[in-house]
């Protein structure tokens, strides 16, 4: 073990097991075919990681914009409700144009008198 990892820290070969792993590195090194071969594999994991990446930022963005909307449709609600009730609509008349329930147009209702 310690022969290897002396190896991999680039320190000869130093018993018959690494110089056999040595003999194996440097013939895939220097077969043209198989340093294209690694290459080729190489590129393509590049782009599924590129790729998976670029699909990540979508779908992030899209969650983003939707949590936009549903919170942009949930501050209108609101404005709409606090007006309503400076006009003294009743609950029952706020709660079916908007999408608030009972309780939220109760506690707006007591958070503006």
């Amino acid at each position: 073990m310690k022969a290897f990892l002396d190896y991999m820290n680039g320190l000869p070969a130093a018993d018959d097991f690494i110089k056999e792993i040595d003999a194996c590195i440097t013939e895939t090194k220097t077969n043209h075919e198989e340093r294209v071969s690694y290459m080729t594999y190489e590129m393509k994991m590049r782009e599924a990681h590129d790729d998976g990446r670029a699909e990540g930022r979508a779908e992030g963005r899209a969650e983003g914009r939707a949590e936009g909307r549903i919170e942009g449709e949930r501050n209108a609600d609101l404005r709409i409700a606090k007006r309503m009730l400076a006009k003294n609509k009743s609950i029952e008349e706020i709660i079916e144009l908007v999408n608030l329930s009972r309780e939220e147009v109760e506690e707006l209702a007591l958070q503006s008198k």
